[in-house]
């Protein structure tokens, strides 16, 4: 009874909230000539498909980047926005988001609009918000900013000295020296393979974040390096460099715009519809999202983060392919990988759904290992400088708890019938013979990951083999060594789409998103997992979303070597 009652209760708050939130929906927007879009852009994005009334409903505080993009698109459509000003604070996203993101400012800067922003920052490196900053015309420091411009760094954590100390064995198989998932696991430093690959995303990275603040504030390269090793930190510091062009509060910019009823904030102007304001009304595009580590049977979420199901997206890609209104396919990709089997089946519904219409994928922060493995098969690949992709590669790692249990009184013991009939008995290490069982598994996992990426690569195995054995490489170097056709970000992708469609680039398109939204408790349950992760350590955090043990502990994993840190 009690329940019950909680239940109705439940209904009555969520139906009380969903009437005043329809009637502040249907307030209309007023919106004079010239007036400016005022946005704050920090914390974490996520790959997700535009919140509906729902989504708005229950409150989720996940930033979409969908939804942060198509505002601004829709704002550049709008002739009765005149400009935006942008309240930049600490964000907690990769490079390639924040290259989208910046990507939206500069095309709504070219459309003839007016950009400023305002970076309100303390704490460390400020490398990543003062480099979105820069897509603006005007960049300003709020006068308590204190935001170190101090070069891009890169941490790798190493646990093999941990399970030693607590009796526990961990042993690890790869295919091959660039797939250094495990070294994460078992290490205790670099290996040279490592160190190599290492090197070379932090100096991609670097010469993308120096070139574009070279660019975007008419100074040399050398200059910017220069400047970067000096690490001015202060507002006054910022402008005696030329990297800003003053100190000054928020409030004294958006004060008398208010004032004078010519500012309107983001949560009004989202009643705004993109119809009204000329686009979203064209053809459609299908958006099929993939974001999370790559997983057999349906997607979920995790207090690891969201899972890539591949029934989920096999029934959304076909779902996608055989509508016929939908003239293309978007698959926007955000994975390190994960599960082999779930990346073949994931390719498979691809394969099928490009022979009949075009599928352009869309690389977001991260689509390497089994996350590139599926989007091989599409008929074009666009990724960001930043993205993280490739890594074409397989690892295997299995944890043996038999002398944990030990150590705390538990013992165990195991009766087999067969030579590797205890592979799956976690309380003992795998003998020679099983271990040389799981490195044919995995040769015949990189064989077969191989040829899918040469198939739809269009390249020859041996020239894959080259540019895989599990080494990860920028969306940059990707393009230059063909595994990438085109760089760029979401918006590249829509354009690339239309293009393969047969349709005008410049045509507006109507976006279609699968899979289809959750349902309003499937909604709250997200909430309430959001609010939880939320409260942990960031520590804890990283360790869980480096860590491949979602997994089952006896199958091979097509992940990417670890989640590099790079700020």
């Amino acid at each position: 009874m009690r329940k019950r009652k909680r239940y109705i209760l439940l209904l009555t708050v969520v139906g009380v909230a969903a009437v005043i939130f329809l009637v502040g929906r249907m307030r209309r927007v007023t919106i004079p000539p010239g007036s400016h879009l005022f946005l704050t852009i920090g914390g974490s994005y996520v790959d997700a498909p535009p919140q509906d009334w729902i989504g708005r409903l229950v409150g989720s505080r996940r930033h979409g980047l969908i939804d942060l993009l198509l505002t601004i698109r829709k704002a550049q459509a709008d002739t009765r926005v005149g400009g935006l000003v942008v309240r930049i604070t600490p964000l907690d996203c990769g490079w390639a988001k924040i290259q989208d993101i910046r990507d939206a400012l500069a095309e709504f800067r070219r459309a003839g609009k007016s950009l400023v922003a305002v970076l309100e920052y303390q704490g460390g490196g400020a490398n990543k918000e003062y480099y979105l900053a820069t897509a603006a015309e005007r960049v300003n420091l709020a006068p308590g900013t204190t935001a170190p411009l101090c070069g891009l760094a890169a941490h790798f954590t190493f646990l093999g000295g941990l399970w030693e100390k607590i009796d526990l064995d961990l042993q690890v198989e790869r295919i091959s020296e660039y797939k250094t998932a495990g070294d994460l696991l078992t290490a205790k430093k670099m290996s040279a393979a490592h160190r190599e690959m290492a090197n070379a995303l932090l100096d991609s990275l670097a010469q993308q974040f120096v070139g574009g603040v070279a660019t975007a504030r008419s100074i040399s390269a050398d200059q910017v390096r220069a400047l970067i090793d000096r690490c001015p930190t202060t507002p006054r510091e910022y402008q005696e460099a030329a990297l800003s062009d003053g100190t000054q509060d928020l409030a004294d910019i958006i004060g008398p715009l208010r004032a004078a009823r010519r500012l309107v904030e983001a949560d009004d102007y989202a009643r705004v519809s993109p119809a009204s304001v000329g686009i979203g009304t064209g053809p459609r595009i299908a958006v099929v999202m993939g974001v999370g580590s790559i997983v057999t049977g349906e997607s979920s979420t995790t207090l690891q983060g969201a899972t890539v199901g591949a029934d989920t997206m096999r029934d959304a890609i076909k779902a996608a392919a055989e509508a016929s209104e939908v003239r293309a396919i978007v698959l926007r990709v955000d994975s390190p990988g994960g599960s082999p089997l779930a990346s073949d089946l994931i390719w498979r519904a691809v394969a099928d759904a490009r022979r009949q219409k075009p599928v352009v994928v869309s690389m977001s922060d991260v689509a390497a290992s089994g996350g590139y493995y599926l989007a091989a098969a599409a008929s074009r690949i666009v990724a960001q400088p930043a993205t993280y992709t490739g890594s074409i590669g397989a690892f295997y790692a299995r944890p043996s708890v038999g002398r944990l249990l030990a150590r705390v009184g538990i013992n165990t013991e195991t009766i087999v019938r067969g030579k590797l009939a205890a592979m799956g008995d976690l309380t003992t290490p795998l003998n020679a013979a099983a271990r040389a069982r799981i490195v044919t598994d995995l040769e015949y996992i990189y064989r077969l990951f191989v040829s899918r990426v040469a198939e739809g690569r269009a390249l020859s195995p041996d020239r894959v083999n080259e540019l895989g054995r599990g080494r990860v490489w920028t969306g940059e170097q990707a393009k230059a060594n063909g595994l990438v056709d085109e760089l760029g970000g979401f918006a590249t992708a829509v354009r690339a789409a239309k293009v393969a469609a047969g349709l005008d680039p410049e045509q507006d398109a109507q976006l279609v998103f699968y899979p289809e939204p959750e349902g309003l408790l499937a909604q709250l349950g997200s909430v309430l997992d959001a609010r939880l992760t939320a409260r942990m350590p960031r520590p804890l955090l990283e360790l869980l979303a480096a860590t491949p043990w979602p997994f089952e502990a006896e199958s091979p994993l097509a992940l990417m070597p670890m989640r590099y840190d790079i700020r």
